[in-house]
């Protein structure tokens, strides 16, 4: 009877503190305005800090001009060695920062849609609260799986969920705690690539930080989506001076790259 007593006042701890962090994580306490530090022109970078309980936890982010750089996806198959992390990938392919990418399977297979160079690597998974994000002309376009089609001039696309910012706004989203990586796009056509450090959030909370403006302190992102976050969510960037290598120890199956146009 008193350990059952101990085990049941132990359970009734453990709601308590996820209810906590759940309540800091909807209250994110924005700066007053964003301030971006530019690395090279059409790219800069930002931190974002905030959450109480997490005096550790961070979200960085980089804003892309895509009239200067272009993206591509890199794959961990098919290369002379193995090369399983967001960071090998970066540096195997000349780029300047790249962020993990869709989900996968165990045996390291794309599931959803990639596109590479204009040409399908995967075909696209018909699962109803996943989106695409594609670049088309050159512009970046977020759209729901079922909405997609195959258009001409189509040099990249990854295929994931959920859609986290639709047209300005946020959808419902289910509750629970992770580290997460999205992709996202401005009103002016800006690419927004995001990572949370050693920060878990809710996607809702990601959410809002993204949608929320750059002058209230957050992403300014009208339209966002959610990659493949947990023990996923990755980054890397070596420019310049600056250098930024977010880890994990989980192998990915590819990952979105940032290249400059020649």
């Amino acid at each position: 009877m008193y350990i059952k007593k101990i085990l049941h006042y132990l359970e009734k701890r453990k709601i308590i503190i996820f209810c906590l962090l759940s309540i800091a994580c909807c209250n994110f306490a924005f700066a007053a305005v964003t301030t971006w530090q530019s690395l090279l022109p059409g790219l800069a970078y930002t931190q974002l800090y905030a959450i109480p309980g997490f005096p550790l936890g961070a979200i960085h982010a980089f804003k892309i001009d895509l009239k200067y750089f272009h993206l591509q996806m890199a794959f961990t198959e098919n290369t002379v060695r193995p090369l399983l992390i967001v960071k090998d990938l970066v540096m195997s392919n000349n780029a300047v920062l790249g962020i993990n990418g869709g989900f996968f399977s165990p045996g390291l297979e794309p599931i959803g849609l990639r596109i590479k160079d204009g040409q399908q690597v995967s075909p696209i998974k018909h699962i109803s609260w996943w989106g695409v994000f594609y670049i088309k002309n050159d512009k970046p376009f977020i759209v729901s799986q079922k909405n997609f089609k195959t258009y001409n001039n189509i040099s990249f696309a990854v295929e994931s969920g959920p859609r986290l910012v639709i047209n300005g706004r946020i959808p419902s989203l289910k509750p629970g705690l992770s580290f997460r990586s999205a992709l996202g796009i401005t009103a002016n056509n800006n690419l927004i690539i995001a990572v949370t450090d050693r920060l878990p959030i809710s996607t809702k909370t990601f959410a809002h930080i993204l949608q929320t403006p750059e002058a209230d302190g957050g992403l300014g992102c009208i339209n966002a989506l959610n990659l493949d976050g947990g023990s996923s969510s990755q980054i890397y960037a070596q420019i310049g001076f600056f250098n930024l290598d977010l880890p994990s120890l989980s192998p990915i199956a590819d990952a979105v790259l940032v290249l400059p146009n020649s």
